[in-house]
């Protein structure tokens, strides 16, 4: 039985990872057929900035290492799809069910979906959420940068020191520092923080890295400047928050009608049915 399991899988994931492949393939030919040259350029940016974050954040996470390494091997997808299909085989004859031969061959097609779909979902999510915290404790990093700067150096020599002291607050933020300090010495702070800002993707961010050249560029107080775009970050994800608890009791209200309004409307209307049909 699992030889006859076995060579129906392997077939289909050969098959749908083609299919996959290719519908991959068509999905970026097609987005990158735009009729604007400049959008075109930007969408390969956005692709290439993703990648580079990905690559990044890898970098001091042995987790989405692994997602990638799964979701680049078509051997590992296997192996994956293998020990699912064995593993719910296994599950299905602990719990006493009888299954029929489809029965398995739906658990081997479960098996497949799952490796195909799941660890390419899990990089993304990963990602998401990785960019998400790095934003959200973005102002904590912008005062010690203010703090060093008020301290006597200068902005090339603050973000070196935070390259080595930023692991305390988030160790994410180690890697990112360190290139932005090595594009420094190569090719200027301007240049190195238009990527930063890349592979960082979000408002405060692009805020953040707007300001500072911007005070670089007209030589205004990079501390006073530093210490107010801290304050406004912070009033942005307060208000971002407030939003999202404002949002709450809405989706709220939906479980309170499905299991609190519907069973006491017919808790209290039942007794007056009952009776209206044994009058009748």
């Amino acid at each position: 039985m699992v030889i006859f399991l076995i060579m129906i899988i392997i077939p289909s994931i050969v098959v749908l990872s083609f299919i996959m492949r290719k519908a991959r393939q068509s999905a970026i030919e097609k987005s990158m057929t735009l009729v604007d040259a400049k959008t075109q350029e930007l969408k390969i940016q956005e692709h290439k900035d993703h990648y580079e974050t990905e690559a990044v954040l890898g970098q001091n996470s042995q987790t989405l290492n692994l997602y990638r390494r799964i979701d680049a091997s078509f051997i590992l997808k296997i192996g994956l799809a293998i020990m699912l299909t064995v593993l719910g085989i296994v599950v299905s004859q602990l719990m006493g069910w009888e299954l029929a031969g489809s029965d398995y061959v739906v658990v081997g097609i479960i098996s497949l979906v799952i490796t195909i779909v799941l660890p390419s979902t899990l990089r993304a999510m990963y990602v998401k959420k990785r960019v998400k915290k790095l934003t959200a404790e973005l102002p904590w990093m912008i005062d010690l940068l203010a703090v060093s700067i008020q301290c006597g150096m200068t902005p090339e020599q603050a973000f070196k020191f935070l390259a080595t002291k930023m692991s305390g607050i988030n160790p994410d933020f180690v890697p990112f520092l360190q290139r932005l300090v090595r594009r420094t010495e190569m090719s200027g702070l301007s240049n190195a923080l238009y990527h930063f800002s890349r592979e960082i993707p979000s408002t405060e961010t692009r805020l953040f890295c707007a300001m500072l050249e911007q005070s670089l560029q007209y030589g205004s107080s990079l501390y006073e400047q530093l210490m107010e775009l801290s304050r406004e970050i912070r009033e942005i994800q307060l208000l971002a928050t407030e939003e999202n608890i404002g949002k709450l009791s809405a989706k709220m209200s939906v479980p309170l009608i499905l299991f609190f309004m519907f069973p006491v409307v017919i808790i209290v209307a039942a007794p007056g049915i009952m009776r209206v049909f044994s009058n009748g």
